[in-house]
């Protein structure tokens, strides 16, 4: 299984994230290989999101290539500048897109913010 893979069917088994609590609408991922087009759609509800490989229409649709949605779903990639770079394109609710940094992972070897500043706070 793919980092792609691995990450839509992660999202089905994530807590609800506070942060995306009062989000609503459908993203379309559109996943371009060499066998063809794999699409995802994400569903974000009350903090929740699922995934699940539907080709329905959708508020927002992000389109890019499968090998470099691995990078971005490992965290070697980040969203802002692979569209900055046109390396992914995205069409309709353009507010839906930056919420999905909320979804993957940051860079190898970064840390979780509030668990480094937990930490910091406790004396030896």
């Amino acid at each position: 299984m793919d980092q792609s893979t691995q990450f839509f069917e992660g999202l089905n088994h994530r807590p609800p994230e506070p942060l995306l609590s009062k989000i609503r609408g459908t993203v379309r991922f559109e996943l371009e290989s060499d066998t063809g087009v794999d699409v995802w759609l994400l569903v974000f509800s009350a903090g929740s999101v699922s995934a699940a490989q539907a080709a329905r229409p959708a508020d927002c649709t992000i389109r890019t290539d499968r090998t470099f949605f691995n990078l971005i779903a490992s965290g070697e990639a980040d969203t802002f500048a692979a569209l900055l770079r046109n390396r992914l394109t995205v069409e309709g609710d353009l507010q839906l897109f930056p919420y999905l940094n909320h979804l993957v992972p940051g860079p190898p070897g970064a840390h979780e913010p509030r668990q480094w500043v937990l930490q910091r706070g406790q004396r030896p």
